[in-house]
């Protein structure tokens, strides 16, 4: 259990003993992107940026101030549509209850300022979340521990980032989004990341109204759709930010983003359901 999720790493086509070394050095990559952008640890990196950094500028690990630049220029690529500083609605709705969000603004990313080599500061107490990012962030950094020990195929899934490496085709399967059967098949996949991202996941109830861990940037309100989207990308980072591009504005409109960053989309509907 990692990164609020369980992560599988399957390697193979070499010795024993160097399957066993590499995936242990990639396990322990993800332990340290998970220790470090936790919104639930008091002391990552992600929970200090929220309490300290509307007073004075700190400094992070450098893999935290990566993700913080990416998170930046997705934000500014997608127009704002991926926006990681939404802290103040999703504790308001009980989706990261406890996470020091009582007091945070409303605000965006770009309310977060990133400076010198690690330097980070806050112009409004917004509520920094990297969730919808780190997890594929970790995922990148586990693959190119593999790559560095000698590992050439492999697949890495962190409950539904996914990423292969490798010559050999994987087939993906996309869980049914209401969870009415079995996964469905998507199709083959060889280098390359693909993340899912659905409402029902992180569905709840809040003052009556239906909530989830996905928000409409345009005008903060929950996304509570029924279906799932998914993101195929070089790297899982980018399929797991874009999806929450993809499910704000559909597959169709959001393909001039993805164009951006050589990204393609899908959506899964529940079985039954009306496409």
């Amino acid at each position: 259990m990692l990164l609020g999720t369980y992560v599988e790493i399957a390697a193979w086509e070499a010795e024993r003993s160097s399957l066993q070394r590499a995936i242990g050095a990639a396990f322990a990559a993800i332990e340290r992107v998970h220790g470090l952008m936790s919104v639930h640890a008091a002391d990552s990196d992600v929970s200090r940026i929220n309490r300290t950094a509307r007073r004075q500028p700190i400094d992070v690990d450098p893999w935290t101030a990566q993700v913080l630049r990416w998170a930046l220029h997705i934000y500014r690529a997608t127009d704002g549509l991926f926006d990681c500083a939404l802290g103040r609605e999703l504790g308001q709705w009980g989706v990261l209850d406890g996470c020091g969000f009582a007091e945070a603004e409303s605000g965006s990313l770009a309310d977060v300022e990133l400076s010198g080599a690690n330097t980070v500061r806050r112009a409004r107490c917004v509520g920094l979340d990297l969730g919808g990012i780190a997890k594929g962030y970790a995922v990148d950094r586990a693959i190119a521990i593999l790559r560095r020990e000698g590992i050439r195929s492999a697949v890495i899934n962190a409950g539904g980032d996914l990423r292969v490496m490798g010559g050999k085709e994987q087939p993906i399967y996309i869980r049914d989004p209401g969870a009415a059967g079995p996964p469905r098949f998507a199709g083959l996949l060889r280098n390359g990341a693909i993340a899912t991202s659905c409402a029902a996941a992180s569905a709840g109830t809040w003052c009556g109204r239906r909530v989830s861990g996905l928000v409409r940037t345009n005008d903060r309100t929950p996304i509570v759709d029924p279906n799932a989207y998914s993101v195929i990308a070089p790297r899982c980072m980018l399929a797991d930010a874009l999806t929450k591009v993809v499910a704000q504005t559909g597959v169709v409109a959001a393909k001039p983003y993805l164009d951006r960053f050589g990204a393609t989309a899908l959506a899964t509907f529940p079985r039954g359901a009306a496409a």
